[in-house]
């Protein structure tokens, strides 16, 4: 796992290049610690890269690495599982490999068969692959976005990198003002959604896509999308779970696994210990309605993992808010990363890859909102005018409400539920602390709106829901899981996102996943017939921060200090009055605006941190 930054200039002008990536590669240190390397060819590219060495550890896997031709460069970010589906034929075809990397046979594979073998790759990655001859170059993304590309292109060029920071601060880009489309984007989803960027002219590249750059312009093109169709398979659960953890176990240093007590983290632990030994590792906290660290320690026990569990204090997620900002070099109000970058700090003194359990609930309908879809659903169906009766009736006898706001004021399910994927109190009250808030529809929901589906058919519309869960809500998790854990330098895979997963999963529908109000049964059944079901089925506790506490008592001056103070320009957005409204509301109990309020505050800490104009690179 490293980090990757480089531009290809429309006018030959390299001269600040140097300096520019040297400063990339020092402040993304975290992302590669083994080494580093430049390469320019000293007209219109030039590109960067760090090293966090997990295969072949020697210098035949530093880069950027060049072909055995001279003609290609590439410089390479993730990892490739299924390099021995291409490896054989390059031998065959005469390559003579210098190393065990799978950044060679991506290199080659690139060669061979161009953008056509893209779809083909199964792993997590960003990479960027110039052509010297055609002055050409190809940047890339993985199926489901697990590792971060961020694009800014304009008349001078396009500028490529794994932190945001990079994008924004150079000569081309740090000068342009705020995308209010995207700043209303990320007070709706906590992030700013992929295809745009929170600076003009920037953005994060949309996972299953890929950009070509020729003849001084790019094209974006889409090689993958998550189906809303289900097709056939020939695995069974525990087959494909046994394949995908294996297949991602691969590695030439110490190897572990986050174990939260959880069903998905566990599922992939004990998948693991069929391979080998595994190193397990959670966090818990000293209050027993919180605390799951004990689960995880059962489940340990069961698979005799050797386990690792650090309990820590509410003193220690404080103290490690400053190092969050830091991390994130985007906006980010998820505050659960704050626990992940402990949980990574802690598993990387033991190891330098982990595996995660993340995904699962995406794939197969684990959230409990998934559970009123078909309902839902059913009253979006109905005629506008019937609803609001209905409303109205329920609203003026005190009956129990059946009809919701969010039912009259969507547009049918796809409007509906990607507002249902929104951060707390976004839908109501974003409006109250932006000028001229209007609810964006970002780039998987507007591809999702121009296609015609079945609402009534039950399967296609939870598919549909899946799907935005997957192109939406699991992004964000995503966003933090990387930035959390390459702080720490610490590589995460997601087996239950393999490639042959997400196959799999288009084969199951929601009767095969949703019952009796329970989700990703198939994952719990599985987990339960290796266990037990006391362990699997009791209730979910939840690893939690105190953040509404945080933001009424310990944070409280700090954080109205920063808000009744906005740097100047982002204040031109806001309404001071509402500011000041949704502070007191909170402080004093009358509502609870945590989510919003904590999206202000890091939006403000992430641009004096990341983007105050002063110190460019």
């Amino acid at each position: 796992m490293c980090g990757i930054a480089g531009i290809i200039h429309y006018k030959n002008n390299t001269e600040n290049d140097i300096s520019f990536l040297n400063e990339c590669i020092k402040t993304m240190h975290h992302r590669g610690p083994d080494s580093n390397g430049i390469w320019s060819n000293d007209k219109n590219y030039s590109t960067a890269f760090v090293r966090l060495a997990i295969r072949d550890l020697s210098a035949n896997g530093n880069q950027p690495m060049h072909s055995s031709c001279g003609r290609y460069v590439i410089t390479f970010n993730g990892e490739i599982y299924n390099t021995n589906d291409f490896k054989q034929t390059l031998i065959n075809d005469g390559i003579k490999f210098k190393s065990t990397t799978d950044t060679e046979v991506l290199l080659y594979a690139l060669i061979k068969w161009g953008e056509n073998i893209i779809e083909k790759i199964n792993g997590i990655f960003a990479f960027a692959l110039y052509d010297k001859q055609e002055n050409t170059l190809l940047l890339c993304r993985d199926r489901l976005g697990i590792k971060p590309l961020y694009i800014g292109a304009n008349s001078n060029g396009l500028i490529y990198s794994s932190q945001y920071n990079h994008i924004i601060n150079h000569t081309y880009f740090n000068n342009n003002g705020i995308d209010v489309k995207a700043l209303h984007g990320y007070f709706c989803f906590g992030y700013v959604p992929e295809g745009e960027g929170l600076i003009k002219e920037t953005f994060l590249l949309q996972h299953g896509h890929y950009i070509v750059v020729k003849n001084n312009q790019y094209t974006i093109k889409k090689y993958y999308d998550y189906p809303v169709t289900t097709h056939s398979t020939t695995f069974d659960i525990e087959n494909i779970v046994q394949k995908c953890v294996k297949q991602q176990l691969v590695s030439d240093v110490p190897l572990g696994t986050f174990m939260s007590g959880g069903v998905d983290s566990t599922l992939v632990t004990y998948a693991a210990t069929k391979v080998g030994d595994v190193q397990s590792f959670t966090i818990g906290v000293d209050d027993a309605h919180l605390n799951e660290s004990d689960t995880a320690e059962q489940f340990a026990h069961l698979f005799k993992t050797k386990h690792h569990t650090e309990l820590i204090t509410e003193n220690t997620l404080l103290h490690t808010i400053q190092d969050n900002i830091a991390a994130f070099s985007e906006p980010f109000a998820d505050p659960s990363s704050i626990p992940t970058m402990v949980l990574s700090k802690f598993v990387r003194n033991k190891v330098t890859v982990a595996l995660s359990g993340d995904g699962g609930d995406e794939l197969f309908w684990g959230y409990p909102r998934n559970r009123t879809v078909l309902a839902d659903n059913a009253l979006l169906q109905k005629n506008k005018l019937f609803l609001s009766a209905k409303y109205l009736t329920e609203k003026l006898l005190n009956r129990e409400r059946t009809i919701a706001q969010r039912h009259l004021q969507s547009n049918g399910l796809i409007d509906y539920y990607y507002k249902r994927l929104f951060i707390a109190g976004a839908s109501v009250y974003a409006k109250d602390i932006l000028k001229d808030f209007t609810i964006p529809k970002p780039y998987f929901v507007k591809e999702m709106l121009q296609n015609t589906f079945d609402f009534n058919n039950n399967v296609e519309a939870m598919n549909i829901i899946r799907k935005l869960e997957v192109d939406l809500h699991l992004q964000r998790i995503l966003i933090k899981v990387d930035r959390a854990s390459m702080f720490h330098s610490l590589e995460v895979r997601v087996p239950l996102l393999d490639n042959d997963m997400i196959d799999f999963s288009t084969a199951m529908t929601f009767k095969e996943c949703l019952i009796n109000n329970t989700g990703k049964v198939n994952l719990k059944k599985l987990l339960a017939s290796k266990t037990n079901d006391d362990l699997v089925y009791k209730p979910k506790k939840g690893f939690d921060i105190p953040m509404n506490k945080w933001l009424k008592e310990t944070l409280y001056k700090e954080v109205e200090e920063k808000l009744y103070n906005l740097p100047t320009e982002l204040k031109i957005y806001f309404k001071e009055s509402g500011i000041k409204k949704i502070l007191q509301e909170h402080k004093t109990g009358i509502r609870e605006h945590t989510w919003l309020i904590w999206a202000l505050y890091t939006l403000t800490l992430w641009y004096t941190t990341h983007f105050n104009k002063k110190s460019k690179l």
